[in-house]
């Protein structure tokens, strides 16, 4: 078994209308842990000169993927989340993991910016209500390491 495993359970997820530390909060009752994937894009640079006439490559953009933020349904949330939305801006997200044991004093974190699109899916979470913010990141996806011990 893994001994460095992170539990999503203990990881923060945060957003705010701003970079400003002291403005982000954590989205409560979130289920999944958000951080953005991202796809390299590799542009065909193949020409009949090209040796062996073997395909070549030069790089491209990066997409950062779409992905979803799903979390119990309460009205604050719901009605955070629209307000985002209204602003037609992207909002600031940052998931601060816990500091590995024994090697950091702070864990890792990593900050975006995503276009938030909430809705309420059609089916539950074991009886549960729950609202799913559908994020589409632009720009960098930052990381920075955590404090070492």
């Amino acid at each position: 078994m893994a001994q460095n495993v992170v539990a999503g359970d203990l990881c923060d997820i945060e957003w705010s209308a701003d970079d400003v530390d002291g403005n982000y909060e954590v989205i409560k009752g979130c289920k999944t842990v958000g951080i953005p994937e991202e796809t390299d894009e590799y542009r065909d640079r193949t020409s009949l000169d090209s040796p062996g006439r073997n395909k070549e490559y030069g790089v491209g953009l990066t997409d950062t993927g779409e992905l979803t933020l799903n979390c119990f349904y309460s009205t604050s949330l719901y009605e955070k989340a629209l307000a985002y939305k209204a602003a037609g801006k992207p909002v600031y997200f940052r998931v601060k993991l816990p500091p590995e044991d024994a090697l950091q004093s702070t864990g890792d974190t990593f900050k975006y910016q995503a276009f938030l699109n909430p809705s309420i899916p059609a089916v539950d979470q074991d009886g549960d209500l729950m609202t799913d913010l559908k994020l589409r990141p632009t720009g960098v996806v930052a990381w920075a390491k955590g404090a070492a011990v």
